[in-house]
């Protein structure tokens, strides 16, 4: 009796699941309103969506560059994984970076669907599909918090002169641990070591000092982004109705609760003697000064009870993923730049020894800002090495008109081309050279003093993006990456390990550019 109503019990569940595919499948279809935008596909003309598609994947800056070429730096879409995409000219980011993020949200663009088919005049589109980047439902980064925005906006950007010290303290303590001993020209892999050294410093900030140098914790928090990239572009393989399904078949995809399960563990203790603390007046209750106690301070303000341990947990992963990565690339790529034109290295570091001079040795706020030469090398490097060659993305949350009269209805995601190095200001000089004192030049006029720093954002400088929605971690970022530099550009030579192959060539992952995780340089501590 019990096996036979089990076995009826299996039938109807399967059954039911089938029915509810179904059910998905023809929702999906009826949810796919079509969406005429009447402006040109790169590629169509000579070969099939599926194979631009492939090509959008490791060569996407050749096609950016050839589209904006042949429409004349107009407005074109690309076949791209995620679906048919709307690139806009960097001049349009002009009009839409007075909207808010209620409006137009980056975030969103990032990790939410865009439930939407794409037509134009052309006959050869897409059927309809969800076009995503991450999948944030199922990784997880589709999580936003007013909370760990305003922590990073309001509190770490006003006490950023704090951190210099624990920073550097910090940066010291990864590179004095983990480098090898360099007594001779040594061959160094800097793609993991940069990883720690950044992880660490920014969680002494994060979470403070009861993790950041905690080996569990580390790990957790830079892997996370590794699960979300991975297991999302595993999903994306996937037609959506059976991505439910599907995210349990895909290990990285499952790993994503575990590492969040594995955070609140890891940070629960910390967080529960802190409460502790507070109510027992025995105990020296000192308050502290990470993202943590600032997040819990702003709830609390706002009587908002939804942010406990777990959700504290949450936060922290999504600013690791945030932080850490990013970071580590861009001071990736300086070094590379760096050991590929040696001759900037004794200009910076005579820079660094005079800075040093006036305040006894010891980096602070100031001294960092003083640091303009490499502060310029850094934006130069930048440049030429962005994040993303497609910045200024966002997902439409309300209707929007341009002024060439585009309508962008909600729901449309949106980038701006900013691959075209050649799109700058005459007084910039040659815009393809590599002129790493280009920025410091340019500050020389005193109305230009903060205009062309590392930091700042332009529709010349997108990198950060612009607007409401630019990076609100910029500024940490910068501080971070000139407290590594100054480190290793006082006490190492560096060199090009091969230099007659030249600086190690960029990888490409759709709009992203990568550094070279596998290329090594020679590294040499100085007497």
């Amino acid at each position: 009796m019990n096996f036979e109503f089990s076995q009826l019990s299996t039938s109807g569940a399967i059954a039911a699941t089938l029915t509810l595919l179904a059910g998905l499948a023809i929702w999906s279809i009826f949810l796919s309103v079509p969406k005429a935008f009447n402006y040109p596909i790169y590629g169509v003309e000579d070969e099939k969506p599926t194979e631009l598609m492939r090509k959008f994947q490791q060569h996407a800056d050749i096609l950016l560059t050839e589209a904006y070429k042949k429409f004349h730096g107009g407005i074109f879409q690309l076949y791209t994984p995620d679906g048919l995409r709307l690139f806009l000219p960097r001049k349009y980011a002009q009009e839409l970076k007075g909207y808010d993020r209620e409006q137009l949200s980056g975030m969103k663009a990032l990790a939410d669907v865009s439930i939407e088919k794409i037509e134009v005049t052309n006959p050869i589109h897409l059927g309809a599909d969800e076009k995503q980047r991450h999948l944030g439902h199922y990784t997880t980064i589709d999580h936003e918090s007013p909370y760990m925005l305003n922590a990073i906006k309001l509190d770490l950007n006003q006490k950023l002169g704090q951190f210099v010290s624990v920073v550097q303290t910090e940066v010291a303590h990864v590179i004095n641990t983990t480098f090898p001993p360099c007594e001779d020209w040594t061959s160094v892999n800097l793609n993991d070591l940069l990883l720690r050294v950044i992880s660490q410093a920014s969680a002494r900030i994060f979470v403070g000092p009861s993790l950041n140098r905690n080996e569990e914790w580390l790990k957790i928090s830079e892997k996370f982004a590794t699960d979300v990239m991975l297991g999302a572009e595993k999903l994306k393989a996937w037609r959506p109705i059976f991505r439910p399904i599907a995210q349990y078949l895909i290990p990285e995809i499952r790993r994503i609760q575990a590492d969040h399960e594995e955070a609140y563990q890891l940070l629960r203790p910390i967080l529960q003697a802190r409460e502790k603390a507070e109510i027992d007046t025995s105990i020296d209750g000192k308050r502290h000064n990470d993202m943590l106690e600032w997040i819990k301070t702003r709830a609390t303000k706002n009587n908002d009870s939804s942010v406990d341990f777990r959700e504290q947990a949450n936060i922290q992963l999504l600013t690791a993923t945030a932080a850490i990565h990013t970071t580590r690339l861009a001071t990736l790529h300086v070094l590379f730049d760096l050991a590929a034109r040696p001759e900037y290295i004794d200009p910076l570091r005579e820079e660094l020894q005079e800075v040093l001079a006036e305040t006894n040795g010891v980096l602070t706020k100031q001294t960092l800002t003083h640091l303009k030469k490499l502060d310029s090398f850094m934006k130069e490097s930048q440049r030429h090495n962005p994040p993303s060659l497609a910045t200024f993305q966002r997902k439409i949350l309300t209707p929007v008109k341009l002024s060439n009269g585009l309508e962008l209805p909600t729901g449309v995601i949106v980038q701006c081309n900013t691959s075209v190095l050649s799109e700058v200001p005459e007084n910039w000089g040659d815009p393809y050279s590599f002129d790493g004192f280009r920025f410091y030049k340019l500050r020389g006029k005193p109305e230009d003093a903060h205009k062309y720093q590392f930091a700042s954002i332009s529709l010349e400088s997108m990198e950060f993006g612009l607007g409401k929605d630019a990076c609100p971690g910029r500024f940490f970022a910068m501080n971070q990456i000139k407290i590594i530099l100054a480190h290793l550009i006082f006490n190492y030579d560096l060199a090009l390990e091969k230099p007659e192959q030249g600086r190690p060539k960029n990888f490409m992952f759709e709009v992203n550019v990568l550094a070279d995780p596998t290329a090594k340089l020679l590294l040499k501590r100085r007497a």
